[in-house]
């Protein structure tokens, strides 16, 4: 029987600005090597607060999980 185990984990922050002509973009932050599994209340409460060291917003959080296939 085949199993699938996360390896890694990371979080990818979608920031949203506009630039000097007022024109929307977004641009992104990645964290690496984070806990596997973390519950994702953990996870927005951290986001949130990583929010506060950034002047622009924090529009969207991407968990990204790495996982190992074995069979």
């Amino acid at each position: 029987m085949a199993e699938r185990n996360a390896v890694s984990s990371k979080l990818k922050l979608v920031l949203s600005y506009q630039d000097e002509l007022g024109e929307s973009h977004t641009k992104s932050v990645q964290m690496r090597n984070l806990v596997n599994g973390a519950d994702a209340a953990n996870i927005i409460t951290a986001v949130n607060a990583f929010g506060t060291l950034y002047e622009d917003p924090i529009t969207t959080v991407h968990e990204i999980v790495e996982n190992e296939i074995v069979g």
